[in-house]
């Protein structure tokens, strides 16, 4: 579309004066047959937010690639699969996730985001499209941001940095299907009071051999699991 709007102008420049009106016309057709990105526009506040499912049962997700200054790594993308996998695995048949054929038709969306001054390691925002709610899963990876004792635990065990970003993932997927935050840290839905995260990273990383493991173990709470089949019921 953009090549065709360039040809246009070109041929404006280099033709006879009567050329701009016809040229403005053709543009005009051209602009008006381009496919147009619907936008996104906030999810209502007074309305609890859930991801709902498509015509065939499953929630479409897309995970985007890392923007620069984020320090996204390849296999973070993995990281997030194996979270989307553990939901799907724990809510006992209710939950479906499958791959989107690109961004604009997923529901559940993963970017990989430089450092901001909030400091967060992740955030889901939710959104509407064509009213159907859309989920935009914000995760910053950069190890060299987190906080200075998990910072210091990463640089002493590099596998650290992999549990770290998968549970924030875990805990971001979480708000996507509906889950509050809970008063328990035994739950991945503890929103880390206080920033005492490292006791909560330690204890699924002394069950990590590999990162591979990541993936075969549970990490969700029988707390996590029963709201999360609460909210599904039936779906």
């Amino acid at each position: 579309m953009v090549d065709a709007v360039t040809r246009v102008v070109w041929w404006t420049r280099a033709g006879p004066k009567p050329r701009p009106y016809v040229a403005l016309v053709i543009t005009a057709v051209l602009l008006a047959a381009a496919p147009r990105r619907a936008a996104l526009a906030p999810a209502p506040s007074d309305e609890p937010f859930r991801l709902a499912p498509d015509a065939t049962g499953a929630i479409p997700y897309f995970i985007a690639s890392g923007l620069d200054g984020s320090a996204y790594r390849s296999g973070d993308a993995e990281l997030a699969e194996w979270a989307l996998q553990e939901w799907e695995r724990r809510a006992g048949g209710a939950l479906r996730f499958q791959p989107a054929v690109d961004e604009a038709a997923s529901f559940i969306r993963f970017h990989w985001l430089a450092w901001a001054e909030d400091a967060e390691l992740g955030r889901m925002e939710p959104s509407v499209l064509n009213g159907h709610p859309i989920a935009l899963v914000n995760i910053r990876p950069d190890e060299n941001r987190f906080r200075p004792s998990v910072k210091r635990r990463v640089r002493e065990d590099p596998l650290m940095r992999d549990v770290v970003v998968y549970y924030v993932c875990l805990h971001e997927i979480g708000h996507a299907l509906g889950l509050s935050h809970s008063h328990d840290p035994r739950d991945v839905m503890w929103p880390g009071a206080n920033g005492v995260t490292l006791p909560v990273y330690e204890r699924y990383r002394n069950r990590v051999m590999r990162r591979e493991d990541i993936a075969r173990m549970s990490w969700l709470s029988p707390e996590d699991v029963s709201r999360l089949r609460a909210v599904w019921a039936g779906r």
